[in-house]
């Protein structure tokens, strides 16, 4: 009875400990904690880098009869070695013990040299894995591609990054290769249990000869994030992912640059995108938010509202703004990443419109930065325009954040001695508590305003708020900008 209360002890003591080297050593002292140990070692889960990690995973893993492998729930492998010598080795390993082996979350880098290593390839191995609910690939091609869709886990959660590469130089293989970058069809056999979907580098537009969506559908994705996408197809998205309350989309920046070059084939595509909603009938009827740069939300052509809109990153041309805010009528948005000289009149045209009159929140994260030449920025201009742009709205809560990027890359070692450009002394001289006074005074109905100056080379992160107290409804737009300015104040100082 005491040796047992001291094993207990011992035990205890272990659950303490998070050093796997401690936890290892303690494991030589006695049989109990031998057998307690892998529990512990194993709790948070495997990150394998090197060949000898790889051998001795193994090793550990299978003695007491694979015993330990119940403990085993997450598993990281990136390839950072010739992984041909022990693909065997790992491949038997999995035959093995698939039917025990209960990984539910697997992270592998450089998917396709793990996955394509050995004969056959270590992808039919991972196929039989069956308790996998979260994965994350980096580099999918041709064998990764074939795991995917040949696997036996029912997914929850998948993050992958496609391979660009073609596999070959004739056309047969390239087609091939723009089915291995294809999720909607890879992960048919998660289309019951998916929930959340991240995925980079796709080819989801179909085949000029097929339907224009595919069978494929995913009913209980909730969020989807798509990014360095094939050109925009939004039936296709909306048909496999009917429910999605949140959508993150860009399109790759190669094709994207041609289409920014030419306007008919930005209205041609958004035209295609709003007609096959309407006569496809898109099930999406609202969002509740869609992350997108504004030329990729013009060429969605988004039918149905979205309740939180946020336009990232700067633009100059407002046509594709008006029609976005006509599209999707939003309660919030936020234009995040813009430079000072959006400020114009034909934002404030934009503004004064009546479809942007339902706007109850609005936020803009400016960037003051080198990038756009701080010498000819001019802050009051812009302040005065800004305000100009608020006076025809009807928001009530109000974010303005100022990040004063101004540090050149490389950052010069004299940089604290050197002078600030006159858009920096304006911000470094500036009154937060009267700028967040003076916009309030211009927009009758604003009740909160929040604005946030960051990054400063001369001045720590400063937060000026109004209306903090104004009670609104507890998933209410207007409490985003307080929201945002509690997570966002914490910026690095210079």
């Amino acid at each position: 009875m005491a040796q047992k209360l001291v094993n207990d002890v011992l035990v205890s003591v272990m659950d303490m400990i998070s050093r796997p080297r401690d936890i290892s050593a303690l494991m030589k002292t006695c049989r109990p904690l031998y057998r307690a140990g892998p529990r512990y070692l194993l709790r948070r889960g495997v990150h394998i880098r090197f060949a000898r990690t790889l051998v001795s995973f193994l090793s550990f893993m299978g003695a007491e009869g694979g015993a330990r492998l119940k403990h085993l729930k997450e598993l990281s492998i990136d390839v950072q070695f010739n992984i041909s010598n022990l693909a065997g080795l790992l491949s038997a390993f999995i035959d093995r013990y698939a039917h025990a082996l209960v990984i539910s979350t697997l992270r592998i880098d450089d998917a396709e040299a793990l996955l394509g290593a050995g004969t056959p390839p270590l992808s039919n191995a991972f196929a039989r894995l069956r308790a996998i609910t979260n994965l994350e690939l980096i580099g999918v091609g041709r064998h990764a591609a074939s795991f995917l869709r040949a696997m036996e886990s029912k997914l929850e959660t998948a993050h992958l990054t496609m391979l660009y590469e073609s596999t070959g130089p004739d056309d047969d293989m390239e087609l091939d290769n723009r089915d291995d970058r294809n999720v909607i069809t890879l992960l048919h056999g998660s289309q019951n249990t998916l929930r959340r979907l991240t995925a980079h580098g796709l080819e989801l537009i179909p085949s000029e000869d097929s339907y224009p969506v595919y069978p494929q559908v995913y009913p209980r994705v909730e969020q989807l994030t798509l990014s360095g996408n094939d050109c925009p197809a939004t039936i296709v998205y909306a048909h496999a992912f009917p429910n999605i309350r949140i959508l993150h989309y860009e399109t790759a920046e190669e094709d994207l640059d041609m289409i920014r070059r030419d306007v008919d084939a930005q209205v041609e595509i958004r035209a295609l995108n709003r007609s096959q909603q309407m006569q496809l009938e898109s099930p999406w009827k609202s969002l509740d938010a869609c992350h997108a740069n504004v030329i990729d939300l013009f060429l969605l052509g988004l039918h149905c509202h979205v309740r939180k809109l946020y336009v990232l990153g700067d633009f100059k041309e407002f046509m594709p703004l008006r029609a976005v805010l006509m599209d999707t009528t939003p309660e919030y948005m936020c234009l995040q990443g813009c430079a000072v000289n959006i400020f114009t009149r034909r934002l404030v045209s934009v503004m004064e419109a009546t479809y942007a009159q339902q706007l109850r929140s609005l936020e803009i994260v400016l960037l003051v930065d080198s990038v756009h030449k701080l010498e000819a920025v001019n802050m009051p201009q812009a302040v005065n325009m800004m305000l100009d742009m608020l006076r025809p709205l009807k928001i009530r809560s109000f974010g303005l954040q100022l990040c004063c990027c101004s540090v050149p890359d490389p950052c010069p070692a004299n940089l604290a001695d050197r002078p600030l450009y006159p858009a920096e002394q304006y911000l470094a001289d500036l009154d937060l508590d009267a700028l967040a006074q003076r916009i309030k005074d211009t927009t009758a109905t604003l009740q909160t305003v929040v604005v946030t100056l960051k990054m400063h080379r001369t001045r720590p992160t400063t937060i000026a708020t109004l209306g903090a107290d104004v009670e609104y409804e507890p998933n209410a737009v207007e409490r985003i900008p307080l929201r945002v300015s509690l997570l966002t104040a914490t910026g690095p100082s210079l």
